[in-house]
């Protein structure tokens, strides 16, 4: 596969699949009736159908990472993480001068698919004298459970413990702004209520003491996650607030800098300030220090994600954009708003690596639309670390390993792969469907299917990864094949995606009647 400017990416393209076939108990050859059938698990048939949690959930969603399926209640979730009242949740956040990257020990995401690292702790949208944060309506109203999820919409399971105090509000993480809830339950049983605030945080109120898993079903719009800040004029805009006096001048001299000001759109604007607050660079020489930290790291262009996102915001309200710094224990970011929707937007600047408390290596990763604004040589965004993250859990996870280093050639599309040492069967592979000409950062569709021994491959996740000339593989997104052992569906390929010579792979672990392999 050749990646060509104008985001053309010609595909030459190398397939790696491994599949296991699903089998049914068959009674004997003599007449009589079938006493017991095995049917393996599938989350697809699962939909929309109860489930195993209380509360008519369903027993699984579909998603643009595929079905998933609902939390296991009567497994005990991990004790490693626990929600709990906080004094210093949703106050304020204070900006450092710290501008390294860093490693994270420990982080926590309760939502399938995965969030990592874009789970949404905190979020803060004013400014105050000392350049602290602050949420500027701090009134809760509580949070409705509503209808089914819109088309337009994406829907995640939550599955979570908290740490109830009679009385008090327990901030709890939520998928993104202007989230519904659809479901909830709690065991052992409370009476709780969810509320939210100015800033879109939310948190959980009851009247009772202890602790409690909570599980929830939440609906998003897909656009929140990926979208083109709407073409609109400043008078269309909410309100932003009044802005400290005192960072006039400073904000003067960074909005200068940057290139921005009234005189554009506020949609050329976003973009302007995407492209400068992208280009900083992660850095542990010490920040120059004018008494100001705002102009020091906006003008120095130095920083991680929270410096980035911090700058970012106080910008942006100056400018009369609304906007939200939101963060985690791993990741920084922020919203902005067009008069018609909160956009996330990630700034990169993230760190080096995540270790999840209680990672879930079968819990697919969240699949975002493309990313609507470039990134520079040298990324360091969320996503990128998301990748590094699962990639690492897949390696632990995995029998087999990809691994390409001083690998020879793997076997054909078609013709049957060499037995695994396991004695489990190998697959046989057709393509039918492949996009020739694609575009960075749009769909690469996929569509063929997988045999082992002449009978369907069903039911398996079919990872796809993108090799550049040496390097390992990267994984670039996930299919699955139907009962017929069909797979047909799309991965984005990656925006900066660089030019040259390119192989595509696909791959799946295995299961538990069909070894690992690989095609080529």
């Amino acid at each position: 596969m050749r990646a060509r400017r104008a985001q053309n990416v010609a595909a030459r393209v190398l397939f790696v699949v491994v599949c296991a076939w699903c089998f049914a108990l068959r009674a004997d050859a003599q007449p009589g009736p079938l006493v017991h059938e095995y049917l393996p698990p599938n989350a697809a048939d699962d939909v929309s159908s109860p489930g195993t949690v209380p509360g008519d959930f369903p027993s699984a969603i579909d998603t643009p990472s595929g079905p998933v399926s609902a939390p296991d209640v009567s497994r005990s979730p991990s004790p490693a993480r626990v929600y709990q009242p906080s004094a210093s949740t949703f106050q304020t956040f204070a900006p450092d001068r710290q501008t390294g990257r860093a490693r994270v020990p420990r982080y926590d995401d309760p939502f399938s698919p995965s969030l990592t690292p874009f789970k949404r702790l905190q979020a803060f949208d004013a400014v105050r004298e000392d350049y602290t944060l602050y949420v500027r309506e701090p009134l809760r109203r509580e949070l409705r459970v509503q209808r089914a999820a819109a088309s337009s919409e994406e829907q995640f399971f939550a599955d979570l413990s908290v740490e109830l105090r009679a009385g008090e509000y327990v901030p709890i993480p939520t998928v993104g702004p202007g989230a519904r809830l659809l479901k909830i339950f709690t065991l052992p049983s409370a009476d709780v209520s969810v509320h939210v605030d100015g800033a879109d945080n939310w948190t959980l109120k009851s009247e009772r003491n202890g602790r409690v898993r909570l599980v929830m079903e939440i609906a998003i719009a897909r656009d929140v996650f990926g979208s083109t800040f709407a073409a609109t004029d400043w008078k269309s805009l909410p309100f932003t607030g009044t802005q400290p006096s005192s960072h006039r001048a400073a904000y003067e001299q960074v909005a200068a800098a940057i290139g921005v000001s009234q005189d554009l759109s506020p949609t050329e604007a976003v973009a302007k300030m995407v492209a400068y607050f992208r280009s900083f660079t992660a850095s542990d020489e010490p920040l120059a220090n004018s008494g100001d930290i705002y102009l020091d790291l906006a003008l120095s262009k130095k920083g991680v994600c929270r410096h980035r996102a911090f700058a970012f915001l106080v910008t942006a309200l100056h400018l009369g954009i609304p906007t939200r710094f939101v963060d985690n224990e791993a990741h920084a970011w922020v919203e902005v708003h067009d008069g018609t929707m909160w956009h996330r937007i990630d700034l990169g600047g993230a760190a080096l690596d995540v270790a999840e408390e209680e990672p879930h290596v079968d819990r697919p990763p969240h699949l975002p639309p493309p990313d609507p604004y470039e990134w520079p040589t040298g990324r360091d965004s969320g996503t990128d670390l998301a990748r590094r993250h699962y990639e690492d859990l897949r390696k632990q996870a995995d029998p087999f390993d990809l691994g390409m280093g001083g690998q020879g050639p793997g076997p054909a599309l078609s013709g049957n792969v060499p037995a695994d040492p396991s004695g489990l069967p190998r697959s046989t592979i057709t393509l039918d469907v492949i996009d020739r000409d694609v575009f960075r950062g749009l769909p690469l569709h996929l569509k063929g299917r997988v045999l082992s021994d002449g009978k369907p491959c069903a039911r398996l996740r079919v990872d796809v990864l993108v090799a550049v000339a040496a390097s390992p593989p990267v994984r670039v997104g996930s299919l699955s094949t139907d009962a017929g052992g069909g797979y047909d569906g799309a991965v984005v390929l990656p925006a900066d995606t660089p030019i040259g010579d390119h192989e595509l792979l696909i791959r799946t672990p295995g299961d538990a009647t069909c070894g690992p392999g690989e095609a080529r």
